[in-house]
């Protein structure tokens, strides 16, 4: 995509028909390249999503080849395939949590957001993350039972019990400025118990799962797209949650307080940006806009989530994969000076710092268990 304006490429003006349901056929389908669009939405984690909107062309003379709409298909059949496990594996962790340890957990990201989108399957899983109203290092002894190699984080450990991968947390998420995450976790801590009473059942009586208010899901969400900005990377994906989040409402007061939080917390420039891409990449109506747009920040956020994809896995330019801990902190550090005019607090102090005390705190947390074994 090399067009002189990026958010009028075909593949946005594509994906924007995809989203929503009062959108023409953009006139660009008529010299669209399918396999290109293909490898893209296999890139970005989003297959599922445009072949919702591959589905709209039924009657179309834009349609595609018959060859080409079952290599889509093949595709989303297997994205379903993984979302029915990831339901069924969710609902049966937080079963095992809460009958076996007295344990509540409520599903973070994952399938909280998927259920958000028109089909609960065209989203591409990934891991199920947990939030549970247990005490850390009472979290980590539980896990090491049903894991006992289950990997220690910062914020999370990480486990292998059911198909799919599954990362209990400490606290849903992080950010590289310990004084705004501080804050972060007190916004977090006050809203937790809400999280565990909302009971949704799953499609095709997979199980039900506890997801989240959309009053924190908001702010968490937020979060956890500037900590991978900062890290990792993101891509559309994340994006496409958050849009359909935004799409559920909210009132002048809601906002008002999600504003006040992101403030308060330092994300509301990087929630400005984020608006950006609701509004001029996926089209979303002003009415859902948290703040007004900020169009500089936002084409940033833009070209990076073009040149890395998801979770930044395709960044050619800095890649994490493989590299021991000491070397993805100088990479990152490197990266994220390229940000530190508008970040500061994120990248020239924050991040550096945030990384040793990171490395500390898990140290604490392993002698805290070999004092209490």
């Amino acid at each position: 995509m090399k067009d002189k304006n990026i958010v009028d490429s075909p593949y946005f003006k594509f994906l924007r028909f995809c989203l929503r349901k009062d959108v023409a056929e953009p006139e660009s389908l008529a010299n669209m390249d399918w396999n290109a669009l293909y490898d893209f939405g296999k890139k970005q984690a989003i297959l599922g999503v445009l072949y919702h909107g591959l589905q709209k062309l039924s009657n179309s003379s834009y349609r595609p080849e018959r060859q080409l709409i079952f290599k889509w298909y093949s595709s989303y059949l297997a994205i379903e395939r993984a979302n029915r496990q990831t339901y069924k594996d969710a609902s049966d962790l937080t079963e095992l949590l809460y009958k076996k340890y007295g344990v509540k957990g409520c599903v973070l990201k994952g399938q909280t957001n998927a259920l958000m989108y028109p089909d609960p399957y065209m989203r591409t899983p990934g891991d199920i993350d947990l939030w549970t109203d247990a005490k850390t290092l009472d979290i980590i002894r539980i896990s090491r039972e049903l894991d006992k190699n289950g990997e220690i984080g910062y914020h999370h450990i990480e486990l292998s019990y059911f198909k799919t991968p599954v990362e209990i947390h400490f606290f849903p998420s992080f950010m590289g400025n310990v004084w705004h995450e501080y804050k972060l976790r007190r916004f977090f801590n006050c809203r937790k118990q809400s999280q565990f009473q909302i009971s949704t059942l799953l499609p095709d009586n997979l199980g039900s799962i506890c997801t989240l208010t959309d009053d924190f899901n908001r702010v968490f969400q937020l979060s956890h797209l500037m900590h991978h900005f900062f890290f990792e990377g993101i891509g559309l994906r994340q994006m496409i949650d958050y849009y359909y989040l935004l799409c559920r409402g909210f009132t002048e007061k809601e906002c008002n307080e999600t504003n006040r939080v992101l403030k308060q917390v330092g994300m509301y420039k990087f929630a400005a940006a984020v608006m950006y891409v609701m509004k001029y990449v996926l089209g979303i109506d002003d009415r859902f806009l948290l703040m007004p747009a900020n169009e500089r920040i936002g084409k940033i956020l833009v070209s990076e989530m073009l040149q890395g994809g998801n979770f930044g896995f395709y960044d050619k330019r800095y890649s994490f994969a493989g590299k021991s801990v000491y070397t993805q902190y100088f990479i990152e550090i490197y990266r994220n000076l390229h940000f530190a005019l508008d970040f500061p607090s994120e990248t020239l102090w924050g991040r550096p710092i945030s990384r040793w005390w990171h490395m500390l705190y898990k140290a604490w947390l392993r002698r805290q268990l070999k004092k209490n074994n």
